[in-house]
């Protein structure tokens, strides 16, 4: 609950997009997202899903003021005289890098258009790794399919087909560290009730179909390794 000044009390609507909003700006996920101009405010990691380095973070408010209303103060040392917007105006920083002007030079050099493609091959991409791993007898995956880029999968060699849900878990999450060391792809580790799982989460541009399959070859090939040492 934020009471601004000269207002009624409300409620305040914040929405955390972290990672998956911008697939708010993409033709086949934007209706995931019905609803969000809802939000008062709305925060993003560009770092996460705008092809940009670490950090970049951003905040959209519906009205700036709100912002000025919630944070600043008056400072004797922060001049204020024509209406000028401090840093300490807008945020707990008095002082901070500018850590926008990536996200700036992205949609300069490469613009909005070339973002929203590079999101729709991702989000391809996850829908193909799916495709081949709920078509693979020895993996698993969740019942639905991928609604952004992330694409939670199981490895199940042939051995551990009967195996006690905590021995599939041990197996990949040391099939995860083992995928890790061999270098060839990337891949986190997750917990669904209490489960291990694998983390596939397609976030570069630079992301190939091929990538995608070899992904998928080298989880079964590492995986087969494991199981028969």
């Amino acid at each position: 609950m934020l009471t601004l000044p000269n207002a009624a009390p409300g409620v305040w609507l914040h929405v955390d997009g972290a990672y998956g909003l911008p697939a708010a700006g993409a033709p086949t996920s934007r209706h995931l997202f019905a609803g969000l101009d809802r939000a008062d405010s709305i925060s993003i990691d560009a770092h996460k899903w705008m092809f940009v380095p670490k950090a970049c973070s951003a905040v959209l408010v519906k009205n700036p003021a709100s912002l000025a209303a919630a944070f600043s103060h008056n400072e004797a040392y922060i001049p204020h005289d024509f209406g000028d917007v401090n840093a300490v105006d807008a945020t707990i920083e008095y002082s901070r890098p500018l850590r926008a002007l990536k996200l700036w030079l992205a949609f300069k050099v490469h613009g909005a258009e070339a973002i929203r493609t590079a999101l729709e091959r991702n989000l391809a991409q996850a829908q193909l790794l799916y495709s081949l791993a709920s078509e693979a007898p020895d993996f698993e995956v969740l019942v639905h399919r991928p609604q952004l880029s992330t694409v939670p999968l199981r490895h199940i060699p042939s051995r551990l087909v009967n195996a006690s849900p905590e021995d599939l878990s041990n197996h990949n999450a040391a099939l995860q560290q083992a995928v890790i060391t061999d270098g060839r792809v990337y891949i986190s580790p997750a917990q669904i009730d209490g489960d291990t799982w694998l983390r596939p989460c397609f976030t570069n541009f630079r992301t190939t179909t091929a990538d995608v399959i070899i992904t998928f070859d080298t989880i079964r090939e590492i995986s087969e390794k494991l199981s028969r040492a």
